[in-house]
């Protein structure tokens, strides 16, 4: 691991090199974008060389596309498309798109993802204790491993699109539409054998068939950058009805809060702060994707995603943003040091199979540190390493912690 990061951290800096290479430095208004220029059409690309513990090392393409609705007109946010294509060493295939278009003056915002992952992925169970524990034996004849989750695999096409309408300033309103289906299910093990009654229940989550929701979502958004906010207001509440006149296969409704804070600390320095509420109500079972998650590279990081996932979520997240760049800082040597900064964060979640169950001392924590590289001062786009733990002691089995090493392009939130 030691050696990927090393390298995962090199091939970071010669980017950036090459980057402040191509660019020279300017100064920058609220919107994110040049006072003296706009640059209406730009396209970020570069190998998408990336690490986390559900993928392993990722290889492919990833590029930041932005453009302007309205030149020069400094009201309307810069609008950017992200877009994602690579093979992991966990023979994963992704191909992803997310994107956040903002119309003249901010008139309209339009939001969302289209998302194909042939995945292989690990099933802990339901619950907030990743009890499970059963031996997998991958080939005849082998010594079984034991775990607490089940390998699995299958195909996901999710496209979840929203187009809001500007109330005020900063407040939107719109529908929001998820359209989700999982296909080609399957076991990766020959033979799987239970030792707990909590291992049970992971066979009884449903898994393919489609899942399609429409809802309505209120977006109050203040926040400086959109992809590096250093101070700012982000308030995301949403609900999302599943019916069979839809065309799903499950009917549930969700119920989301998503808050979050950045305060300017000092210089340009960032507290950010974020609380997540997830309420998914349902007569039946939720299938497996539709299942509040915690875990990867976006919500506390340090556990596998899904490792505990029920129906309901309440979790927190606060990390310490310090970068070393200084708008005033001219000086040659810092050309490229000066993009440099650092991280801390500390985070904890819990899921519940009914909303009366949470308990305040049952959060699963995690906590951890990163490298920031400023790769975009127009957008404020960094690249991140972050290493964290997972503060669970039996997340990774009996006894045992997971942890995570992360390499990806933009802040987790």
């Amino acid at each position: 691991m030691k050696q990927n990061t090393i390298y995962l951290l090199l091939v970071c800096l010669l980017l950036v090199v090459l980057k402040v290479q191509a660019q020279q430095d300017s100064q920058t208004d609220s919107t994110g974008s040049t006072i003296a220029e706009r640059d209406f059409k730009k396209l970020d690309l570069f190998p998408a060389i990336s690490y986390a513990p559900e993928t392993k090392l990722t290889l492919g393409v990833i590029g930041y596309y932005y453009l302007d609705f309205y030149r020069g007109d400094p009201r309307t946010q810069i609008s950017n498309i992200n877009f994602l294509a690579i093979y992991t060493l966990n023979n994963q295939i992704a191909i992803e798109s997310r994107w956040e278009l903002f119309t003249n003056g901010n008139r309209w915002r339009f939001r969302g993802e289209a998302v194909f992952n042939r995945w292989p992925d690990r099933n802990y169970g339901r619950g907030n204790a990743a009890g499970a524990l059963l031996a997998e034996i991958e080939e005849v004849g082998n010594t079984p491993d034991t775990l607490n989750y089940l390998n699995i695999s299958y195909n996901r096409i999710n496209f979840m699109p929203a187009a809001l309408w500007r109330v005020s300033p900063n407040l939107y309103i719109g529908p929001r539409f998820e359209l989700e289906n999982l296909s080609r299910f399957s076991i990766l093990s020959e033979k799987v054998t239970f030792l707990n009654a909590e291992s049970s229940g992971i066979t009884e989550i449903p898994m393919e068939g489609w899942r399609s929701g429409l809802g309505l979502q209120l977006l109050l958004d203040t926040r400086d950058y959109i992809l590096n906010p250093i101070r700012g207001t982000f308030i995301e509440a949403s609900t999302q009805h599943f019916f069979r006149w839809l065309g799903s296969d499950y009917v549930y409704h969700n119920f989301q809060l998503d808050a979050r804070r950045y305060i300017n600390t000092v210089l340009n320095h960032t507290l950010a702060l974020r609380g997540l509420l997830n309420f998914r109500f349902s007569d039946e079972p939720i299938p497996f994707r539709g299942l509040s998650r915690v875990g990867g590279r976006e919500l506390v990081r340090g556990y596998f995603k899904g490792t505990y996932q029920d129906n309901h979520m309440l979790a927190f997240e606060l990390e310490y943003r310090l970068p070393f760049w200084r708008e005033d800082s001219e000086s040659g040597f810092w050309q490229l040091w000066k993009r440099l900064g650092v991280a801390a964060f500390l985070s904890g979640a819990q899921v519940r199979p009914e909303v009366g169950d949470f308990r305040f001392n049952q959060f699963r924590l995690a906590a951890g540190a990163g490298l920031r590289i400023l790769f975009n001062q127009e957008s404020r786009v960094n690249l991140r390493i972050d290493y964290a733990i997972g503060l669970a002691p039996n997340s990774d089995g009996t006894g045992e912690r997971q942890t995570g090493l992360y390499f990806f392009l933009a802040e987790a939130f």
